[in-house]
């Protein structure tokens, strides 16, 4: 070989040695595929959550939060008197009413969350709490403890038919067996309110001191889903 063509010739071989070592380190993969099983139950939803909230405009913000907390305290300190009823102050806010551009009053909201498994004996208490407080919403969820007893179940139960899944996709394609090569459980814990069947518009509501008409608990779709890759065996 001439002299000339000999470096570069050396040059273009030494440039490729990064990229074959590179290509050797890097892992094969072969034949994956992906896939994804789930697992639901209906559960009774256990746990009435009602929002309920005052709101006052006028040309004082003092004076406007000063009736907004006393009505809020009362409200809260008359709720905590009751077995069964959790009660916590929600949000609470401030703004500027404009007219022309300027500011011409004060607006003033805070609202009071209540829960109970006691849906008669919550129902009574949002009556009586109308006298001097709006209902912002009602809604039926499934309590946290009911969901914990029923989410291990459904991801074993999900985590069996991903499994069995994966076997007869390997066996049809003819290959004795498989390796999984990731795996994501999703349990739905996002959000996840089930909102009122009963919903109830504030203005309304404001005068009205009776107990909500009749409350249907009705249940709750719980799934999870587990979805992942699998690499089938070259057997």
């Amino acid at each position: 070989m001439p002299a000339n063509l000999r470096l570069p010739l050396m040059l273009a071989c030494l440039c490729l040695l990064p990229l074959a070592a590179h290509a050797h380190d890097r892992p094969l993969t072969y034949d994956r595929v992906t896939l994804s099983e789930e697992a639901g139950t209906d559960v009774e939803n256990d746990l009435l959550v009602a929002e309920m909230y005052v709101q006052r405009e006028g040309p004082r913000a003092q004076a406007l939060a000063d009736e907004v907390n006393r009505l809020i305290d009362a409200a809260v300190t008359r709720v905590k008197g009751i077995d069964g009823i959790q009660v916590q102050t929600h949000s609470y806010r401030t703004n500027a009413v404009y007219k022309n551009n300027s500011i011409a009053g004060w607006r003033v909201h805070q609202s009071i969350r209540l829960e109970s498994r006691d849906s008669k004996l919550l129902g009574n208490t949002i009556g009586a709490l109308q006298e001097t407080l709006n209902v912002q919403s009602i809604s039926y969820r499934v309590s946290d403890e009911q969901r914990r007893q029923h989410m291990d179940q459904l991801i074993e139960t999900a985590l069996q038919r991903f499994q069995q899944r994966a076997h007869a996709i390997a066996r049809t394609l003819g290959r004795s067996h498989f390796r999984i090569v990731n795996l994501n459980i999703h349990d739905g814990q996002g959000p996840r309110p089930v909102r009122a069947e009963l919903m109830m518009d504030a203005a309304p509501m404001a005068r009205m001191a009776s107990a909500p008409a009749r409350i249907e608990a009705g249940t709750q779709r719980l799934t999870v889903t587990v979805s992942g890759e699998i690499e089938l065996s070259l057997d």
